[in-house]
């Protein structure tokens, strides 16, 4: 290997590091987040032997301040290993919709796997409200099955 390409490899390999070491971060950083209109947001998923695969959602808005809270919730199977793909869960393309004019959101969503693999469970919750511009929260679950 001569000289410029060795240093063209080292001086990749830093600008990489340096990359990860300000992305990782900043992804780990959700929870330092504060919102406008929500004090808590959660999902959580899980898959039982039979395939069926359930995802509990809660939000906790702010009393007296949320005024509409919305959830859109879609399912990905690895492929490969490398490429997430989205799975058919029965609805309009392929994304649950569920809403609610409280401060306090939960609900469970539910749907049959039909094949074994790694799957990726991801809500976007919308917590509309008076005190500020609408909070956007996303939350993902993996689960193997």
């Amino acid at each position: 290997m001569n000289t410029w390409t060795k240093r063209g490899t080292i001086i990749m390999l830093a600008a990489l590091m340096l990359v990860m070491g300000i992305a990782v971060p900043f992804r780990n950083a959700e929870a330092a987040m504060t919102y406008n209109n929500t004090t808590d947001a959660y999902l959580s998923a899980g898959v039982d032997t039979n395939g069926n695969l359930e995802a509990i959602l809660l939000v906790n808005g702010s009393y007296g301040i949320t005024s509409c809270i919305e959830a859109d919730l879609y399912v990905e199977r690895k492929n490969w290993g490398l490429f997430w793909t989205m799975v058919d869960i029965g609805y309009n393309n392929n994304v649950w919709h569920d809403s609610t004019t409280s401060y306090l959101y939960h609900n469970v969503f539910s749907t049959n796997l039909i094949s074994t693999g790694t799957y990726r469970v991801t809500v976007t919750y919308t917590v509309h409200g008076s005190g500020g511009s609408n909070d956007v929260i996303i939350k993902t679950a993996t689960i193997n099955y």
